[in-house]
């Protein structure tokens, strides 16, 4: 039989979304152990225009959790699953979802493929965690679609507009990228080693861009290996967000903030990249969103920082805030 783990969280932390006081009474969280003792399925539904989607189901109950990006969650979230499904799924042409051509992929059809998954999993409301560009997508589908989400987490996201933050992340991605190792890698590709094998290619890239994205380099080894996916392939990958930024080219959902009215968490990792003032803007002002900062992770802080990290989530999805979670107000 499945176990919750106590947490116990200082009164003045627990403050419920509705800004009252809450009992103090025990977070929903499974340890490790039980975690990996959870019912698992997978199955694959389709969007509206005909593309398979794939998606793992984690745990069982009526409360319903969904996550973009099957192929990065892994099992990470499955301890949120203690009276809970927690649902991952690959959108469109990545993971084990279906392969697409470039004009396929939008941020329009992405948040199709949600909905679609939403559907086959029975969940009529829903809480959301939306992970890197999953963060502002989650946001839109909220926008979007008022009534279908409770909850939703921004975990890592984009800032809520392109200019100036997306520039700065990769700036700072470039700034703690090894050079030598990405010329060396630049060098072998053009000497044809990768020709005849994509996914050593894939692992070989990954190897290069992965540790600038992380707080701890060593923590590399803890992020799923995606190229097992053709899908992930770096000239396919390449093709795929050359699609999706055409979509989404110039955004800005700053004026946009105020139409969503449900409780809104952000957690940003210090050590990532995307800078923490374009994060701090998904909440400023906004009375029913705070802000979760996280030291010592990267942008994979289910992976460097796991219990803090899903703790907050555990703690939020529960109806209540993380004790260090901030409002910003405007000076």
């Amino acid at each position: 039989m499945l176990k919750t783990v106590t947490v116990t969280v200082a009164l003045p932390a627990l403050l419920t979304i509705a800004g009252g006081v809450a009992q103090n009474t025990p977070v929903r969280l499974l340890s490790a152990s039980e975690a990996r003792s959870v019912r698992v399925t997978e199955s694959a539904t389709q969007s509206p225009d005909g593309v398979r989607l794939y998606y793992r189901v984690a745990g069982s109950g009526d409360e319903v959790v969904i996550a973009p990006f099957a192929l990065y969650h892994g099992t990470a979230l499955d301890r949120l699953a203690a009276g809970r499904r927690v649902v991952t799924y690959d959108p469109r042409g990545r993971g084990k979802s279906a392969a697409v051509s470039p004009d396929k992929v939008s941020r329009d059809l992405l948040l199709a493929d949600l909905d679609a998954v939403r559907r086959a999993v029975g969940g009529e409301r829903v809480a959301l965690i939306g992970w890197s560009g999953g963060g502002m997508e989650t946001f839109v589908y909220a926008m979007d679609n008022p009534g279908r989400v409770g909850r939703l987490v921004q975990l890592a996201p984009v800032a809520p507009r392109f200019a100036p933050y997306s520039e700065q992340m990769m700036a700072d991605r470039r700034k703690r990228t090894d050079q030598a190792a990405a010329t060396a890698l630049e060098a072998r590709v053009k000497a044809g080693q990768f020709k005849t094998n994509p996914a050593a290619l894939c692992r070989a890239q990954n190897d290069v861009d992965l540790p600038a994205l992380l707080a701890d380099t060593r923590h590399v080894t803890l992020i799923p290996d995606v190229c097992t996916s053709a899908n992930e392939y770096p000239e396919t990958l390449g093709a795929y967000f050359a699609g999706l930024f055409k979509s989404i080219a110039g955004f800005d959902l700053v004026p946009s903030l105020g139409k969503v009215q449900i409780p809104r968490l952000v957690i940003h990792p210090l050590q990532d990249n995307i800078p923490l003032a374009g994060n701090e803007e998904w909440v400023r002002d906004q009375p029913n969103a705070r802000i979760l900062t996280i030291d010592g992770s990267g942008h994979f802080p289910l992976y460097e920082q796991p219990e803090k990290t899903l703790r907050a989530i555990a703690i939020f999805l529960d109806g209540e805030w993380p004790p260090d979670a901030r409002v910003i107000r405007s000076q």
